[in-house]
């Protein structure tokens, strides 16, 4: 099994964006696999709208006027500028503190990585002009780095979009080197509709068929990534998952969804979600793979679920022997979307050390990919799955604690979430015990 996986996840690494010629290859590539199988996968089209950066500039104005312009991308989804550019104050924000956010209004302002929400509020309510990200590490040259397609995360939305750009660490600080006063910037968007694509089999259950347990992982990648651990290993683990459910199927139905589009804002899922309704009302759980296959690492697992399933996971680790880490919180990936809807999930992915990880990057490519640790993620996978799907009674509840739920609305934003509509649903109690 561990050399067929392998060669798998060989034949699909290759960027693979969203909406791209390469995503539908690489859903064809599984598809033709699954038939293979003698499986009949249903494969469903979607589209959904994006502004993507059509001009982006960014120079710092000099004493003379002059200007030095920087390497940058604009954030899609952000805010456009007039067309003919704006000019702001620049200021380096090092850190959120409330003596820094006094002088940042009316500013165009550079910091570090990506925004939480709470840290966009901050910047947004102390009024600035607009915004530059760093990408990337000090290390880095032009030749070996790839500038991050970043994009204003839907939970932003109720807050208002702001010019937003993606510059270089390296120039990030070139620019802070130049001491400039003031900043020029330019951003021009443009609509486009991504067509993309989700794939599904259904696996009977053989007693227990209303019952469902959906088991997913994203096919697609960031565009300048060949996407081997994420996520690559996650769409060929579900092909193993497949061939050995064709021999062993559960009691319960298993329904396993390969996603289009995740990269660009969980798409897929979100397809899926809102096309299946009758699905989403008799699934159980739903477990998601996301990142795998590295030599180098922990295994993590993501609970979006009650504190009952992760003392269950945990006895489960023991019991199999297999090796990971169980985290409660939710995961950015596709599972999310199923927690939107109020159903449980576990999540499986991966964890690298310091400088031996190179998610959304060229870096993450084949190099680090272990046949062994893809057999032995794999066959977690199969065993999970039938804890899951083959016990009398369901073993975890479909339920999201108070802390999830929090986490959920605040992942999509209070506008954005289905959760946020949708009334909590009680824990159910333990009956008191009678002599």
């Amino acid at each position: 099994m561990a050399e067929k996986i392998y060669e798998r996840l060989k034949a699909i690494s290759y960027p693979r964006p969203s909406g791209s010629a390469q995503e539908k290859k690489t859903l064809d590539y599984l598809a033709e696999q699954i038939r293979e199988m003698g499986f009949d996968p249903e494969i469903e089209e979607f589209s959904y709208t994006r502004r993507i950066p059509e001009e982006a500039y960014v120079a710092a104005v000099l004493d003379d006027g002059s200007e030095i312009a920087f390497p940058v991308t604009g954030i899609t989804d952000s805010m456009e500028t007039a067309p003919e550019g704006e000019t702001a104050e620049f200021y380096y924000l090092r850190s959120y503190d409330e003596v820094s956010l006094t002088r940042v209004r009316g500013k165009i302002v550079l910091i570090h990585g990506r925004l939480s929400m709470e840290e966009y509020r901050r910047i947004k309510n102390a009024g600035i002009a607009g915004y530059i990200v760093t990408s990337g590490t000090i290390r880095d040259t032009y030749e070996n780095s790839d500038l991050e397609t970043a994009r204003f995360r839907d939970n932003l939305s109720d807050l208002g979009a702001l010019p937003a750009f993606t510059i270089r660490m390296i120039d990030a600080v070139k620019l802070l080197r130049l001491r400039p006063e003031k900043l020029r910037f330019r951003l021009r968007l443009k609509e486009e509709t991504v067509q993309s694509r989700n794939l599904s089999v259904t696996v009977p259950g053989t007693s227990l068929p209303e019952e469902i347990l959906a088991v997913g992982a994203h096919y697609d990648s960031v565009p300048y990534s060949l996407g081997s651990w994420d996520n690559g290993a996650g769409a060929v683990e579900m092909l193993s998952l497949l061939e050995h459910l064709k021999e062993h199927p559960a009691r319960r139905t298993v329904k396993v969804i390969l996603f289009g589009s995740e990269e660009t804002g969980l798409h897929g899922s979100e397809a899926y979600v809102e096309a299946h309704p009758e699905v989403i009302e008799k699934t159980k759980a739903m477990l998601n793979i996301d990142v795998g296959g590295s030599i180098l690492g922990k295994e993590l697992i993501f609970l979006s679920a009650s504190d009952d399933t992760e003392v269950w996971v945990r006895q489960l680790l023991k019991e199999s022997g297999y090796e990971a880490v169980t985290v409660k919180m939710v995961m950015s990936s596709d599972s999310a979307r199923f927690n939107d809807v109020g159903i449980p999930s576990i999540s499986i992915g991966q964890d690298a050390p310091q400088g031996g990880g190179y998610m959304h990057t060229r870096y993450d490519n084949m190099d680090l990919i272990d046949e062994n640790v893809l057999k032995r993620e794999a066959e977690f996978i199969m065993y999970l799955v039938h804890r899951l799907a083959d016990p009398e009674v369901f073993p975890i509840p479909r339920f999201l604690p108070d802390s999830i739920r929090k986490g959920v609305i605040g992942y999509f934003g209070e506008k954005n979430s289905r959760l946020a509509k949708m009334p909590a649903v009680p824990e159910e109690k333990p009956l008191p015990f009678h002599f």
